[in-house]
């Protein structure tokens, strides 16, 4: 992609320091979910859409969530990486929080992959048209935490929402740039604690490389386990075991990944 200062300026704020060139490729690894769709990814949509036009929703979900999963593997196939699991995952279906640390951009694609399930995302995806109507089209519930009411409104929504699916939530709020876990922020963990909703714990390694390297990548993930909000007697008590927990565990996927790499 061409260097147009503007744009170039305009990425690197917003993508916190990064480089231009990782902006622009991660402007290409989206633009090619509008080419997909038209592509691969088409038939998907065209079941999801028929599922909708008949009010079957679950059916549709598992639609968009398959055309999601042919991105994902698109984004393995032009950079050349390699997928490796530490152990097997099984993300339960429904009734749970998925919670996952938080890297970069490139986060979406192999989280759509590793995991397979509708994100809890916030408010800020509305201002994306396309992102926003497919988030929504593969199950994804939107958590309005502007104001007290639509809090409210929201977690209604999250606990009708919960009975069909599990959500995939990022605790750290925000992404890391980094392999470090970040604080765990308070918001979705006082809300596992107080609706006593069960978490699925899973951690993902080597994304980061992709803010230096565009192929030739290796991204590994591990299944943690369950957290049950009800063997803990306040939230921040499971707030804190929850990032001791990530970030060992962290540690042992580093190292797995590492060897992985190594390997060749």
């Amino acid at each position: 992609m061409a260097k147009i200062p503007i744009l170039d300026d305009f990425l690197t704020k917003a993508l916190k320091g990064q480089t231009a060139e990782y902006g622009h490729f991660v402007i290409k690894i989206y633009l090619r979910v509008l080419l997909l769709i038209f592509g691969k990814a088409s038939p998907y949509l065209v079941q999801g859409l028929w599922y909708a036009a008949r009010g079957k929703k679950e059916e549709r979900i598992e639609a968009f969530l398959k055309g999601s999963k042919v991105w994902a593997e698109d984004v393995r196939k032009i950079t050349k990486a390699n997928l490796v699991f530490f152990n097997e995952l099984k993300p339960p279906v429904k009734g749970h929080f998925i919670f996952l640390n938080h890297v970069n951009e490139i986060d979406f694609p192999y989280d759509c992959y590793a995991i397979g399930r509708p994100y809890l995302a916030n408010q800020v995806i509305k201002k994306t048209l396309f992102a926003y109507w497919w988030m929504v089209a593969m199950g994804s519930l939107v958590f309005d935490n502007s104001r007290a009411m639509s809090i409210a409104v929201s977690i209604k929504n999250l606990i009708a929402g919960l009975a069909t699916t599990s959500y995939i939530v990022y605790p750290e709020g925000h992404n890391s740039y980094s392999e470090d876990i970040l604080p765990i922020k308070k918001g979705m963990v006082k809300i596992a604690f107080d609706q006593k909703i069960p978490i699925y714990l899973a951690l993902k390694s080597g994304v980061t490389s992709y803010q230096t390297h565009r192929k030739g990548n290796t991204v590994g993930y591990m299944e943690v386990g369950f957290l049950n909000p009800n063997d803990f007697s306040k939230y921040e008590d499971l707030q804190s075991h929850l990032h001791e927990l990530m970030v060992t565990k962290k540690k042992e996927l580093d190292v797995f990944v590492k060897k992985e790499i190594e390997k060749g």
